[in-house]
């Protein structure tokens, strides 16, 4: 059992000071602490506490124009540049459908705000909006741009600003035991991906049978969903840059969907990251965390759906890549993307007992 104490706010300072290269969740991470906790720390110097509400935040960021949105999970960054557009509230869930910026937020996961001017190198100001969840993990960040109308900015930091104490960030729960899925609960799930008429049934199918997301594309059997080589993200993304195919590329964490459409062009690899460098989109895959890479075939009313959905070793969703569907006929990038799908090399097979065939 570790029982180090978390450093108090000197100690973080203290730490900053002496680490100015290094990014502030990577040295959170070495003190032991939370992303939101290291940034509490600066409170009163250049990091102000906000009231996360949402209702509040969105219409009034819509006002500042062209801002910078980022969400994240452990091994994949997502970010867009654009104006926050119509915002759409909802009790579970809530939407902005911007031309650029498109997200699903879950509201009950942002728990913690605060509002950021870092000071930097040359003498400017970055300015930031920051959202986490209970644990003080990152749900969703807003960066300012040059073009960013800073006074009506301003107006979001004074209208949310709250003066009170440090919040008291909960532990991580303890890890659920992993459990092996019924004959009856792989059958259920089977019957009922076969039947699905429109791809937001998938959610609601993994609650109905009590199986986890990638334990379904793993047991669903080869006829929908088959494991790729591991060479086959290089490979994707290579192939949709050369030929301009359009995507709609998803990262999500409990508390955000952020999503990404239309083609991606400049590739790079930098260490161990794959990385989208695109005028308004950058994407940061940490490849080598990259457990598990799947086609997927969802069937609905207006024909198969295929996706790639990317998992790492702790059975969470890395990325998960579609065809872009958007606006009225899309046969031909849909054709586009489906050729891509099926050139990709497919893993020697290896069949799972309790596969459905």
């Amino acid at each position: 059992m570790n029982t180090t104490p978390h450093p108090d706010n000197a100690a973080i300072r203290e730490a900053r000071r002496n680490n100015l290269k290094m990014r502030e969740r990577d040295l959170a991470t070495q003190l032991g602490i939370s992303e939101a906790r290291f940034l509490d720390a600066f409170v009163g110097e250049h990091v102000d506490r906000i009231e996360p509400d949402l209702d509040v935040f969105f219409p009034m960021l819509n006002a500042a124009g062209e801002v910078m949105a980022l969400s994240r999970n452990i091994n994949a960054v997502h970010e867009k540049t654009g104006v926050y557009e119509n915002f759409s509230a909802g009790k579970h869930a809530s939407v902005v459908l911007g031309k650029d910026i498109d997200l699903r937020i879950f509201p009950k996961h942002w728990r913690h705000g605060y509002h950021v001017a870092k000071p930097m190198d040359d003498g400017s100001v970055q300015r930031s909006f920051q959202f986490f969840d209970v644990r003080g993990d990152a749900v969703h960040k807003v960066f300012a741009r040059e073009t960013t109308d800073i006074a009506k900015w301003n107006l979001i930091r004074e209208r949310l600003y709250k003066d009170d104490a440090g919040p008291a960030f909960r532990a991580a729960p303890p890890a659920k035991p992993a459990t092996t899925p019924t004959h009856e609960a792989i059958s259920s799930l089977r019957e009922t991906w076969a039947g699905m008429e429109d791809t937001h049934q998938f959610q609601s199918m993994l609650r109905k049978t009590g199986i986890s997301r990638h334990d379904a594309i793993r047991l669903i059997g080869e006829d929908y969903a088959e494991r790729l080589t591991e060479d086959s993200a290089d490979i994707l993304f290579e192939r949709l840059s050369k030929d301009e195919v359009p995507i709609m590329a998803f990262v999500r964490n409990p508390g955000i969907l952020q999503i990404h459409s239309g083609p991606v062009r400049n590739i790079k690899q930098v260490g161990p990251w794959l990385n989208v460098l695109d005028s308004g989109f950058h994407l940061h895959l940490r490849k080598d965390k990259f457990a598990a890479i799947w086609v997927v075939r969802k069937p609905t009313k207006s024909g198969d759906i295929y996706s790639i959905e990317i998992f790492d070793e702790r059975d969470e969703q890395v990325l998960l890549i579609n065809g872009d569907r958007r606006g009225g006929d899309v046969s031909d990038s849909v054709s586009r993307w489906d050729d891509v799908i099926q050139a990709l090399p497919r893993a020697q097979a290896s069949k799972h007992p309790e596969v459905m065939q």
